[in-house]
């Protein structure tokens, strides 16, 4: 469906633009249609949505009430019972294991401490079934930001800052090569890292590390992270 920008801002009160990631765009020559799909820390909702219309079943999940309120908002005036949407903390929820067919996680590990996010992602991992798909992205060590936050606020775990006036209240920049070497267990089938277009408009690039990759089948999952 197309609604312009300024309806859905005026009837919903949605922030930023409602449009779906270009790699959750991208993430659609690896999936297939009624598949089951988590999406963590869905926002305001534009990437289950976009996935919804493809025909996925959809579990949207984050813990901010105003966002979720205007995703059921839309949800309800425009049918779209294939999405599940759930108020939860995506650091402790609690993952089912070999459970979804998809799992779409993007710049959510960035809004947390590394600790957080290497721990999240082994519950991740776990999650999505044998030859099941991960679509993931995290703000990268080339973004504009990090010089910002290196200079005026407190690190408080490898490359995490925290910054008390900023929405994202930390702030963790992933490492050159990081992302690509923590699924070194599955198969990679697409992998990206350095500067792109930023989708607000807040800066003109930004540093940004993508993956799409696939869990090998009869494989023990590896959860040991450390580096």
């Amino acid at each position: 469906m197309t609604i312009s920008t300024t309806s859905l801002i005026k009837k919903y009160g949605f922030e930023y633009p409602f449009k779906p990631d270009s790699l959750a765009k991208k993430a659609l020559n690896f999936i297939k249609s009624g598949n089951s799909l988590l999406d963590i820390g869905c926002g305001e909702g534009a990437d289950s949505v976009f996935f919804a219309e493809k025909g996925f079943r959809v579990v949207a999940i984050d813990n901010t009430n105003i966002y979720l309120d205007r995703l059921r908002a839309f949800q309800r005036d425009n049918h779209l019972p294939n999405i599940s949407i759930q108020n939860c903390d995506v650091i402790s929820y609690s993952y089912p294991q070999n459970y979804y067919d998809i799992i779409n996680c993007l710049l959510v590990g960035c809004c947390m401490k590394r600790s957080e996010f290497e721990n999240m992602l082994v519950s991740i991992k776990q999650s999505v079934k044998p030859n099941g798909v991960i679509i993931m992205s995290l703000r990268n060590y080339l973004d504009p930001e990090l010089k910002d936050y290196s200079n005026s606020a407190k690190m408080i775990e490898p490359n995490t800052y925290l910054k008390k006036d900023d929405c994202c209240k930390i702030r963790y920049f992933i490492e050159k090569g990081r992302l690509k070497e923590l699924f070194k267990d599955f198969n990679i089938l697409y992998y990206f890292e350095g500067l792109t277009p930023d989708k607000y408009n807040e800066f003109p690039k930004r540093g940004d590390s993508y993956i799409i990759c696939r869990r090998k089948i009869g494989n023990k999952v590896n959860t040991n992270l450390t580096s």
